[in-house]
């Protein structure tokens, strides 16, 4: 549904601007509303402190299923954390356990003034813009006065919190939808009511639909993304726009709220440096141009970047070094005795002078330089600086009049933007109503992006309709027809009822959106609930209609226009009152485990208390009570009156009629064996029948309170969706693992970005040993000596319109001992580039040549490179040193030894400075390891594997300028060792960019616009008529050039000599080294480690995740405990009547239903796995499918057993089942069976599914094939020919239920209570024993009066093996044959796993 054509740029004239358009439009509004035409509302802060947990010695364990089982191996060491020093006058005192993350921040941002705040990652530069913000409900408490005009922050600026924002630095967006339609979302959400928006040409103010397109056309313009407007936006594992234009998305969509306070983090990483000063530019044209109060926080920023700023805050550890004018910063740090560099960038000098390594102390004042944070904080705060910034805060605050008048100003603006009919006292602009609309247009949006989830929704309907139908075909309008056609309406309900169930999973996908948005006060969340909803009746509406015709008409229901609408009614409102329910419990609950957990039981309690499983007068008083509570009840009642209450039924010979056969008149003293058959009947009323057996009754309510739930179910989700946290209201921490974290220097959190700070002011002896050991670890670098070319290179892939060429002719070269930098504007092809010569495509098409040493790449080219990509993925419950380990464990060489793998890891560990982290567990972006965390580790993990060839794209991207400048020395220290590097860089400084050798750039399309080497560039491009001015960053400028759209630079370049010399160059390289033997003795293993090296380390950290995933496993448990518990109590001690026969068969049967949750928590693990490693370690060839696919099975295996036998000890006690070591021991051991097939089933349906809802859509279809071809529902003799003969046998869940039903039932006598008998008259002057005499000698069953003459009572069974045998089970060992053929379905889904896997497995594409 791409729709570019929507966008419309305001105007084709290049001297369009940004600026000149907001300045038009907010000058004609103010001329026709009277109004303001800016937003001004300046921010001040005075003596704010933000104090969070954690004492700086502590570290808080993970918990682990060791730490559950012995509480006291998770104690953290206690530590007195409040010191004289960390108490500020007029402040609350810390708490034990408490720090303060930022201290004793004074200072304003004046309306037009933008604040640039700047710190290494982890000073608390993050947490000063969200405490700017207001979004302090993670920190442990906020001391100190923020004041927005004369607002004071807290309740009195709810009203207008989307004037205040706060943008983090994800990326976080719905990957299925186009970058249009993301930006129409959020401009759909921020419309300004009429009277209130700017003019079209035509002098007639813009429609909703031409503000949308107008707006939006002025940000894709001014940001660039206009070609790519019709892209979806992606994410790591879904194909879309590339890193830095999604930065730009995010960008957009923030300034779409047009907020008159934005405080904005890190927002440049990922940009080029050319993107970057313009998204710098475009800020000071708000701050000019709206008044705009803007705080941004950047850990690169260029001189040009730095001098659109009016302020600068510099932090370290949480104390502020320096606030006041950008202009005097510079000289204020000079003043204090540290030496500027000229031509560096001076926001890399500000972070840089409390690093003892990178700063440089002016001559003659190396003792009077500050030597503490506490000395920084005394000399700033006794400057002139600090003097002259407290009077202009001072005077600010005090001027009250103004300030109410400014304030006042913006108050009125913001309420008289509001749509009609939006609350004044709630932030949104648009009302509810809207809202609703915007969300339902984006919503249906997404679906149709996600088209392989949308249409096996579809699917599984409609082909388990078919099954359903064909199964149940044409039930017979007699007694023997009674049970199947209550058990087709039941599975009607059921089948739609498990499909919901993908709902709790569905509402954890994109909550990080719906948090961002919350913080921006974009909508209410509820919004989102409605809109779902709403969205859900016409696909409903499809999927149900074709669903209940195919059932109804084939099963041969009651054949009347009536009872079909009711039957299609009830079936349509359940279905909506279930998928509320399921996404209820999504929105209830913070962790999708613990969610899971609740949905997996939950369909086991609706199921078992519909009135079908457990017939209402069999019901215990316990939990009786639960049908009234249970959708699925209502709606089987409905549907059972209104197929029954009409009906009436013949007995039949070989079903309920007794007796029958020879000698037996039809018709004449006979009986109807079923309850509420009145005696000597050979009929039954349907509503005698539902009325007495299962005390079901018609009644019009039913629809009235299902529809009642539904609404119920709606209004509680609204109300969890707007109890969903808002992004950044929450803190992040780093986690340990148990018994790790002791040796660490900090580990507690200082700021989001850096879960556990670092010291940052470090001692000389430590910086030296530092770079000594850094030195040594450069020393010992494999070095292959080979020379790396690449050649008429093109990358097309297929899109929705035409193909798409990526990249256009590339070539280019990497020799050993060169550093080659590959550099253009954002969306360039330089990811695309990389991709492909490290073989990481396995999609579109790729031409051209990729050799080494003029040889076609070895089968070892993929594990012997190393890649650090751009998004930073890794198994979240991994340690550093334990990613590192995993690495080079499995990646270096085979003939290397462990010790000195493990040795190398040491080494990477100290270069990257990863030492105080490496116990620390890596998590998830926002809970784990911060931004920079994550890139040092990925940058690792690729270092301990040795790697010939090193590919890195943006391996500085979210770093400060000392982090980068620590790394690419490190990569030109292994390049002078011998290595080929090819890095793309962003955003280089002059020192930083000068550290490469050779540069590839780029332009849009994938076109190379100069090769070659670095120190000839500036001359190629005077040669064309461009100079290089002094002092200007060479790596800023030239992307400013070639970036300029009236200028051709990719045919200048193929026209230049310089091009012809690079061809001659690659064909002289080529030809001269196709004889250079390759050194590596294991060139032609496409693996380094062994296979059961891959299978031993592969599963250890697969059981070491599980451990650590003390979330899933206490799911699995509690499911497995609750469910055990809740079967065995509503079947509570059987009695040996005939309907404990039919109980014991339905106990077992309730234990198939603890499948569906227990499938539902592991597919979202297991997928997530999955990507992992299709995303990078099956592309590094670190290991193979089939280790992964081993490690996932095996560690499962042993939290199988422990959850088979939780929920044997509760459950199998309780019903009254024999403890006979013959009778409990093969029952305990087909149960331990069926938690591997169940598993293995669910791991080989998440082993080919895209993803988790497709897997949890999936689901149901397989499920419900299982049970109705499992005999229970339909039994054996019931089945029709077509399924009878094949899929009955090669049913798991037939033999599953064989196994249990045997051993427990086959002995069990039988007595009936009086309401199941059967009962008739004998003819006259014959005893009841003497007339039913031949019909036992061939039947089941007994009189339980042999001697009466007037009326016969009979009991359909005496034992429990006549029942068996009816049930297709006639010998006793049948139950071990079962439990042998279900030892072989384990074996067979398992192998399933394996065989899915492989298909999947797509191979790398190479150059042809």
């Amino acid at each position: 549904m791409s729709s570019t054509s929507e966008t419309t740029l305001p105007t084709s004239e290049p001297k369009w601007s940004y600026a000149a358009q907001l300045k038009a439009d907010g000058d004609r509004l103010a001329a026709r509303t009277g109004l303001p035409s800016t937003r001004s509302l300046p921010l001040a802060y005075s003596h704010l402190s933000v104090r969070g947990t954690g004492g700086k010695e502590a570290a808080v364990c993970i918990p682990t299923i060791g730490t559950i089982l012995a509480p006291w191996t998770a104690r953290p060491p206690k530590v007195a954390n409040k010191t004289v020093e960390d108490t500020i006058p007029g402040q609350e005192a810390l708490k034990a356990g408490e720090r303060y993350l930022i201290r004793d921040f004074s200072g304003l941002i004046n309306a037009g003034e933008m604040m640039l705040v700047v710190g290494r990652p982890g000073s608390g530069c993050t947490t000063f813009l969200k405490t700017l913000a207001g979004l302090t409900g993670g920190y442990a408490g906020v001391d100190g006065e923020i004041k927005y005009g004369s607002m004071t922050a807290g309740p009195e600026t709810r009203p207008y919190k989307s004037q205040i924002m706060f943008a983090g630095e994800e990326d976080d967006h719905y990957p299925s939808l186009s970058v249009n339609h993301t930006l129409d979302f959020a401009l759909g959400n921020n419309i300004p009511a009429h009277g209130f928006r700017p003019e079209g040409p035509d002098g007639k103010e813009l429609s909703d639909e031409e503000y949308v397109s107008k707006a939006k056309a002025e940000l894709l313009k001014v940001l660039e993304l206009s070609h790519v407007a019709g892209t979806k936006v992606g994410d790591a594992y879904v194909r879309g726009v590339s890193g830095g234009q999604k930065k730009r998305v995010t960008i957009a969509e923030a300034l779409a709220s047009r907020s008159a306070v934005q405080c904005w983090d890190n927002a440049t990483r990922g940009l080029d440096a050319n993107t970057a000063l313009a998204y710098a530019q475009v800020m000071r044209d708000l701050a000019n141009v709206s008044k705009t109060s803007i705080a941004i926080s950047l850990y690169q920023a260029g001189n040009r970047i730095y001098d659109c700023f009016d302020k600068v805050t510099v932090i370290a550890e949480g104390e502020l070094l320096y606030y006041g004018p950008r202009s005097e910063a510079q000289s204020y740090f000079e003043g204090l005795g540290f030496e500027y560099s000229p031509g560096a960038n001076v926001a890399d000098y500000l972070t840089g002078v409390t690093v003892v390594s990178e700063r440089k102390i002016r001559q003659g004042m190396e003792g009077q330089i500050p030597r503490t944070m506490l000395e920084f904080t005394e000399r700033y705060r006794s400057s002139e600086i600090a003097q002259r910034m407290q009077q202009e805060l001072d005077a600010h605050l005090a001027n009250t009049a103004e300030l109410e008048a400014e304030t006042k100003a913006l108050q009125t603006v913001v309420q008289n933007e509001k749509e009609p009919g939006a609350f004044k006292s709630y932030p949104q602009r648009m009302n509810f109503a809207s809202q609703v609309k915007v969300a339902l247009k984006r919503e249906y949006r997404q679906r149709w992006g996600d088209q392989s989830t949308l249409w096996i929704q579809q699917a599984t309907s409609i082909i388990a309709a078919f099954i359903i139908g064909s199964l149940f075909y044409a039930i017979p309008l007699t007694t023997n027809g009674l049970f199947t056609r209550g058990g087709v309406l039941f599975i009607s309900i059921l089948v739609p009822t498990l499909i919901s169930m993908a709902e709790t999973t569905a509402a954890f996908q994109g909550r990080s959106v719906l948090a961002k948005h919350k913080a921006y006060s974009m909508y209410r969340a509820s919004s989102i609930v409605i809109a779902r909803t709403v969205a859900d009746f016409p696909i409903f509406f499809l999927q149900l209609t074709a669903y209940t015709l195919v059932i109804y008409f084939l099963a041969g229901l009651r054949l009347d226009a009536g009872a079909f609408f009711i039957y299609y009614l009830i079936i349509y409102t359940n279905t909506l009152a279930t998928t509320a329910l399921f996404r209820l419990i999504g929105s209830m609950f913070g962790a999708f485990n613990a969610a899971s957990a609740v949905s997996g039981t939950l369909v086991s309690v609706v199921v078992m208390y519909s009135g079908y499983i457990i017939q209402t007068p069999q019901m215990h008083p316990w939990f009786s009570w639960l049908r009234w509570l249970d959708p699925i009840y209502y709606s089987l009642e409905a549907l059972m009156s209104n197929e029954f209450e009409t009906l009436v039924f013949d007995c039949v010979a070989g079903g309920e009629l007794v007796p029958f056969g020879p000698g037996y008149v039809t018709g004449q003293n006979q009986g109807c064996a079923v309850i509420g058959a009145a005696a000597g009947s050979t009929v039954l009323s349907g509503k005698t029948y539902i009325n007495v057996a299962l005390t079901y009754y018609r009644s019009h309510l039913n629809f009235g309170i299902v529809l009642s739930m539904w609404i119920f179910f709606v209004f509680l989700t609204c109300v969890g969706n707007e109890m969903l946290a808002a992004a950044g209201s929450s803190q992040s921490f780093l986690l340990f693992k148990p018994g790790g974290g002791r040796q660490v220097k900090l580990v507690a959190p200082r700021d989001e970005e850096e879960g556990a700070g670092e010291k940052q002011l470090v001692n000389e002896s430590h910086s030296k040993s530092s770079a000594n050991e850094k030195e040594q670890g450069s020393a010992d670098v494999h070095v292959s000596n080979s020379v790396f070319t690449w050649s008429k290179l093109f990358y097309t892939v297929g899109t929705a319109a035409k193909p798409l060429v990526l990249l256009n002719d590339v070539q280019g070269w990497c020799k050993p001992g060169t550093l080659t930098a590959l550099m253009g504007s954002s969306g360039a092809g330089k990811t695309t580039l990389l991709d492909c010569l490290a073989q990481r495509k396995d999609e579109g098409i790729l031409r051209g040549e990729v050799l080494i040493n003029g040889q076609p790449l070895p089968l070892s080219f993929q594990r012997t490179t190393g890649y650090v990509e751009q998004v930073d993925v890794h198994l979240p419950q991994a340690t550093v040193r334990e990613a590192l380990e995993f690495s080079a464990l499995l990646r270096q060489p085979r003939a290397t030894s462990d010790a000195d793998k493990l040795a190398y890891v040491d080494t990477i560990i100290d270069l990257l400075e990863l030492h105080d982290i490496q116990d620390a567990i890596i998590g998830v972006p926002g809970a784990g390891l911060g931004i920079e965390q994550r890139k040092r580790v990925t940058i690792g993990v690729e270092l301990v594997s040795k790697p010939s060839l090193l590919f890195a794209d943006e391996p500085t991207s979210g770093l400060d300028g000392q982090s980068s400048f620590l790394i690419v020395s490190f990569l030109r220290r292994l390049a002078a060792a011998g290595q080929a590097v090819i890095a793309v860089v962003h955003q280089p400084s002059a020192s930083l960019f000068s550290q490469f050798d050779d540069l590839l750039l780029m332009k849009g399309g994938g076109h190379t616009v100069y090769f070659g080497k670095i120190d000839q560039m500036e001359a190629y491009f005077a040669q064309e008529g461009v100079e290089f001015p002094k002092g200007v960053n060479p790596a800023e400028f030239m992307i400013e050039v070639v970036s300029d759209a009236d200028k051709d630079w990719a045919s200048i370049w193929r026209a230049s000599p310089n091009f012809g010399q690079v061809t001659q160059e690659l064909e002289r390289l080529v030809k001269e080294n196709q004889n250079v033997k390759m050194e590596d003795p294991e060139e032609h293993n496409e693996f380094a480690s062994t296979t059961t090296a891959q299978f031993k380390l592969v599963l250890k950290r697969a059981s070491t995740q599980l451990w650590r995933n003390t979330e899933y496993i206490k799911g699995k448990v509690m499911l497995h405990i609750t469910s055990g518990l809740f079967n065995g109590f509503s079947f509570w001690m059987i009695n040996n009547s005939y309907s404990g026969l039919q109980d014991q068969l339905f106990t077992i049967f309730n234990f198939i239903f603890v499948a569906p949750g227990v499938i539902a928590q592991l597919q979202p693990k297991f997928l997530a796995n999955r990507d992992i490693f299709e995303a990078r370690e099956k592309k590094a060839k670190i290991y193979g499918w089939p280790a992964f696919i081993f490690g996932e099975i095996v560690a499962e295996i042993p939290y199988l057993l422990v959850c088979a036998f939780l929920y044997f000890v509760v459950w199998y006690p309780v019903v009254g089942f024999s403890w006979s070591p013959g009778v409990a021991g093969p029952v305990f051991l087909e149960m331990v069976l069926y938690e591997l097939s169940y598993t293995g089933i669910g791991q080989f349906i998440a082993a080919y599914a895209p993803n988790a809802t497709f897997a949890a859509l999936t689901n149901p279809l397989v499920i419900i094939v299982l049970v109705q071809f499992s005999g229970v529902l339909v039994p054996y003799v019931a089945i029709t020919a077509f399924w009878k003969y094949w899929i009955y046998w090669l049913n798991p869940f037939n033999y599953l239920m064989g196994a249990l039903l045997v051993f427990p039932i086959w002995d069990s006598p039988v007595v009936c209570s009086k309401k199941e008998l059967g009962t008739f008259f004998p003819p006259a002057g014959q005893t009841c024993g003497a007339y039913m005499a031949p019909f036992l000698a061939t039947n089941p069953g007994y009189i339980t009066n042999d001697a009466a003459t007037d009326m016969c009572e009979y009991c359909p069974y005496s034992v429990g093996s006549e029942y068996l045998a009816q049930r297709n089970l006639s010998k006793h060992i049948d139950g071990w044959r079962d439990i042998c053929i279900t030892l072989i379905f384990v074996l067979s889904s398992y192998s399933l796993v394996f065989v899915l896997m492989k298909l999947r497995s797509k191979k790398s594409k190479s150059a042809n």
